[in-house]
């Protein structure tokens, strides 16, 4: 999994198609079958689609923060980020 690249970990808050062209993958809402679905300036959307793009706490920024400061979705990324980790230490400890 070393070569993968999460899409969560992107930085980036510029959009990946120009204002006006056509957004392909909406065709499957029945309301959308006649027309077509096209990308929109910046400040047509909600705030909360920025938050999509920000990226998520890492394992070692969770480990820092005091429990009662942290989000129930941070607390919960925690749990199985930590999960995760053990899972693979104990794998190449081969138990």
């Amino acid at each position: 999994m070393g070569g993968k690249r999460c899409i969560h970990r992107s930085t980036s808050f510029n959009f990946a198609v120009p204002v006006g062209q056509e957004l392909t993958g909406f065709d499957f809402l029945k309301s959308n079958k006649e027309k077509s679905v096209v990308a929109l300036q910046r400040d047509e959307y909600p705030e909360w689609v920025d938050s999509l793009a920000k990226p998520l706490k890492t394992l070692a920024e969770l480990k820092k923060m005091e429990f009662e400061d942290a989000t129930d979705r941070e607390r919960m990324r925690y749990l199985v980020l930590g999960r995760r980790k053990l899972i693979k230490d104990n794998n190449l400890e081969g138990k």
